[in-house]
């Protein structure tokens, strides 16, 4: 008992310190015309028949994004959160982000809502595609469940911090109930995305 009370008060005294900096701010406009929503009993669902006022106020057709690099100072571990309209309060972790001359690639792990964003911008033009997966129907979190179960699979189901990526998802080849596609524009300030 004392070992614990000896942690917990490391824990709170001394908590890890890290140092955060914005890397990417982006203002972002996503054309309503050119939302599709792909439904695992339906299949493709055509922009005229989607509720399309409601899909831009539950998800944004307007957006701000910024992505912040947290900085584990003891270890060195570089961490990074999307903060948008969806996830705007620490933001999330991302499982991918990459910024190439031409491109940025920006993936969420699968959130507490059992949701996941993912965004390709080109970044000379600006534009960009989104999609959002819907992973929270009953035949989904029941197969989690069974994988969790199962300890005899070579591949874990989640990494080091318990979170849930697109790529394993696909590797157990478990669909998402819905996923909105959604097009536009991101862009940094005036004109073209550059850094």
């Amino acid at each position: 008992m004392k070992e614990i009370l000896f942690i917990f008060s490391l824990i709170v005294f001394f908590p890890v310190k890290s140092q955060s900096k914005s890397v990417l701010n982006l203002s972002c406009q996503y054309d309503p015309g050119l939302i599709k929503k792909k439904s695992k009993d339906l299949g493709i669902v055509e922009n005229e028949k989607l509720n399309i006022p409601q899909i831009c106020k539950s998800f944004s057709c307007t957006d701000k994004i910024e992505i912040k690099e947290y900085i584990n100072e003891t270890s060195g571990e570089i961490k990074y959160r999307l903060r948008n309209n969806w996830f705007n309060h620490q933001g999330i972790i991302l499982d991918n982000f990459l910024k190439t001359k031409d491109s940025i690639t920006i993936t969420t792990f699968v959130s507490q809502a059992y949701f996941l964003e993912s965004y390709f911008i080109d970044r000379e033009t600006g534009n960009t595609k989104r999609k959002i997966y819907r992973f929270d129907d009953t035949v989904f979190l029941s197969k989690i469940k069974e994988l969790e179960k199962d300890f005899s699979k070579d591949k874990p189901l989640y990494n080091k911090n318990g979170k849930l990526s697109l790529k394993t998802i696909e590797s157990y080849a478990l669909e998402p109930w819905e996923t909105f596609f959604f097009e536009g524009r991101c862009q940094l300030g005036i004109g073209v995305i550059s850094n």
